[in-house]
Formats: structure tokens, sequence, C-alpha cells
């Protein structure tokens, strides 16, 4: 129980990274309020976490938009009386070339991968400041550490994204309030097709454990760090052995 008593938000909490996360964080004891833009996902969240005997509160928000946001931080407030965890993990992405991207295309991803994670983290650190710390997770990808094509848009937004938790944890080493982000490779998502997939992909509950970590009293001083999970690579014996059994176990050679 290495969250009791905490409170966390976890923003894109309806499905996939903040679905696992919400959950395990609840598992762990913290108290979760569970922020997306569909209000039946996150009421299905919600039940999955009460089930366990914990508690959320589930909030459908526009993330982007800040009096929304605000919205989100009084009703925590109103039912919690704190927060002490905030995870940025609502995003989106898209493959296109830079000469195909619209104004619409590149707005839409600064908007919920870069302008949400400052509007939340901007409106949760009074609270933060009062209960003497915080933690605060932003959710990024390895396109905000290394290049790729067709991600020019995305990658800028994750990018920015780095650059946002290293200024605000330089900000709140002082006062307790620690700033770090975790960027995965390649997660079993909406946003991935995995059939075109050929290597070994994360699914979104490998990401948990870093996640309730990071927000726990085990990381009271790491300040800054940007954690990259990427699953391990396999080598094209391994990959034709786990074909095979794919094959043989949908009755198949």
């Amino acid at each position: 129980m290495r969250l009791q008593d905490k409170v966390a938000i976890v923003t894109g909490a309806g499905r996939g990274i903040g679905e696992a996360i919400a959950i395990g964080y609840a598992r762990e004891g913290a108290k979760v309020v569970l922020a997306s833009r569909t209000q039946s996902e996150l009421d299905e969240v919600a039940k999955q976490i009460e089930s366990m005997g914990g508690e959320a509160l589930a909030i459908a928000t526009d993330v982007t938009d800040e009096a929304a946001v605000e919205a989100l931080v009084a009703a925590a407030l109103e039912r919690f009386g704190r927060i002490d965890v905030l995870v940025n993990n609502a995003g989106g992405g898209m493959w296109r070339h830079v000469w195909r991207t619209s104004m619409e295309m590149w707005d839409w991803l600064i908007g919920v991968n870069l302008t949400a994670p400052f509007l939340c983290t901007k409106h949760v650190w009074q609270s933060m400041q009062k209960n003497g710390g915080g933690a605060i997770i932003n959710i990024g990808s390895t396109s905000g550490s290394r290049a790729y094509p067709l991600m020019a848009a995305y990658s800028a937004s994750k990018w920015g994204l780095v650059g946002l938790t290293k200024s605000t944890s330089a900000e709140g080493r002082a006062e307790n309030i620690r700033v770090n982000i975790i960027n995965p490779g390649k997660v079993s998502t909406g946003f991935r097709n995995t059939a075109s997939d050929k290597e070994p992909i994360l699914d979104a509950e490998d990401c948990v454990g870093t996640a309730i970590f990071l927000a726990s009293d085990d990381a009271l001083h790491v300040h800054g760090q940007v954690i990259e999970l990427e699953h391990a690579p396999e080598d094209e014996a391994t990959r034709r052995r786990r074909a095979r059994e794919a094959a043989k176990a949908n009755g198949g050679e």
C-alpha cells in the first residue's frame, strides 16, 4: 500500500495507460480522481476501483479547456480535501508527413499533449504547495527524446513535454513538488495498430510500476528525470519460435 490515503488525479483514465495506472494506484491505497472526455468509460473504471474497495471520483473533462481543468481540481479538493499526485496521461497522436500536417492537426496535438499537462500542472500546484509537496508524472513517449519520420507534430509536442517537465521540476524542487516524465516506447493502445508491429510491444500495465514508484515516498529524491520504458528486442530465432507457438495455439502449424 505504497500510496495509502494519497489523492491522485489521472487524466486520460478511461482506457489504456491511464486506466491501468488509475487501477494500479487504487490497489496501492490511493483515492483516484478519473478524468477524460468520455463519462461512460470513466464510470466503468470507477466501478472496477470500487469493486476492489477503493474510492474513485469520475469527472468528464476536456483537459485542453482551462475552465474545465479548474472545475476538475475544485471537485477533487471538495471531495478529498487535497491533491498529492497528478498523472498527465491524456494525449493523442498520428503519423503524418510534415507537409500534409494541417494547422488543425498541429493545434490539436499541441493542445492535448502539451497545453493540457501545462494547465493541469498549473492548477494543482497551489494545493501541492499547501500539502508540503506532491508528485507530478507526465506520460510522454520515446518520440520526445528521439527523432522518427512522419511524426513531426507529435514529436514536437512530446519534446515540449520533456521541457515542461524539466522546467517545472526545477521550480518545484524547493517546495518538494517532484516532476518526472515516463517515456514509453511502443505500447498496445488504440493509437497503435498492433497487427503491423513486427517487434514485441509493451502493454499498458507495463507502465504502472514506474508510475507507482514515482508517486510514492520511495521517489522523494527523484526530480526531473526522463524514464524510458521499452520492451527488450527479440532476435529472429525467438520471433519465429513465438510465431510457431502462436500458430499451434490457434490450431495450425
